[in-house]
């Protein structure tokens, strides 16, 4: 039996960020009203000025948990961020994108483990991709943890890769001392926040799917590679992180790591669109700061790829393959 008495649990609060997804919205908050389980909970929907039907979708929700706050101008992604975070009350919170959806049973899988161990910052669990029209894409394993312990501290990893996926994340208000707001810099708010809270607490994983993480042409994460905006926010970050004196003897040992891994990952998000300059640019910086980098499967390749063009790296690894299968 589903049960859950509102007066034995800690109260949720759900910060909803929109803007200009009026074919998304109402899905969103849908599969927030939808949750099973008896949680009190309340839901704060930030439309920052949408030109497109956003509003009137968000309208068409008429429940008591919803509270609504619209722009009257942009205020930008971070700024809406910072003030949805500081706006909720609940003492566990979920910031969602109003293009992504939760699974109903998200409180269930997700308010237990944080509310039964103290020692917990954040919760969170796999997702599905799904497409513009919420078809699912992939099932799920998409995030890839490398291998951690469903419980620990994941503070380093998280500095090495931003696995955790923004809406099947549930973090303790407690946890949030001294982070908020983000700065104003950031193009980006989800791994400022987990990495602050892993610095200090432990996490833990639920290995199912307790979202659906909706890709598509619009997205902010393509938008934050083609504009560079992503790999600047992560240095921002990265700095914060490492130039702290807590844990200053570990972060010695990870820095170059760590760095290295952000570069090199920027370094295929750029290869993958073309951006073979920036590309260039960030291989040869991850393997200056760990030359190891360049004993990486497909480095090397990659890397000659983004100093001939990718229209002749293309054309020769085509060559390769068709040579290949005449081989076998």
């Amino acid at each position: 039996m589903e049960t859950c008495l509102a007066a034995e649990t800690p109260r949720v609060s759900f910060f909803v960020q929109a803007y200009n997804t009026a074919r998304y919205v109402g899905e969103c908050l849908q599969s927030i009203l939808a949750q099973k389980g008896a949680y009190a909970f309340d839901v704060l929907v930030i439309d920052d000025a949408s030109t497109d039907g956003t509003a009137a979708e968000i309208a068409r929700i008429k429940d008591p948990r919803v509270r609504v706050v619209r722009h009257d101008r942009n205020h930008g992604a971070m700024a809406t961020a910072n003030e949805g975070y500081l706006a909720v009350a609940g003492d566990f919170l979920v910031r969602i994108d109003s293009d992504d959806r939760l699974r109903p049973e998200f409180l269930l899988k997700t308010v237990p483990v944080l509310s039964g161990n103290p020692r917990l910052g954040l919760v969170y669990g796999d997702v599905a991709t799904v497409d513009e029209a919420g078809r699912v894409t992939t099932a799920g394993g998409v995030v890839n943890r490398h291998g951690l312990p469903e419980t620990g501290n994941e503070f380093f990893p998280l500095l090495m890769d931003n696995y955790v996926p923004a809406p099947a994340t549930l973090v303790r208000r407690a946890a949030l001392a001294g982070v908020l707001p983000a700065p104003a810099g950031l193009s980006f708010v989800d791994w400022h926040v987990t990495t602050a809270v892993a610095e200090h607490w432990d996490s833990q994983f639920v290995p199912e799917v307790l979202a659906d993480y909706r890709v598509h042409s619009q997205g902010m994460h393509r938008t934050m590679i083609l504009d560079r905006s992503g790999e600047v926010s992560s240095l921002q970050i990265l700095d914060a992180r490492l130039d702290g004196s807590w844990r200053r003897a570990e972060k010695r040992l990870w820095k170059r790591r760590v760095y290295a891994s952000h570069y090199l990952t920027y370094a295929d998000k750029y290869f993958g669109v073309g951006m073979t300059a920036d590309a260039r640019r960030c291989y040869l910086q991850a393997i200056r700061t760990r030359p190891s980098t360049l004993l990486t499967a497909g480095v090397g390749r990659r890397l000659a790829g983004s100093i001939v063009g990718r229209r002749s790296y293309d054309s020769l690894k085509k060559l390769v393959l068709q040579q290949d299968k005449r081989s076998q």
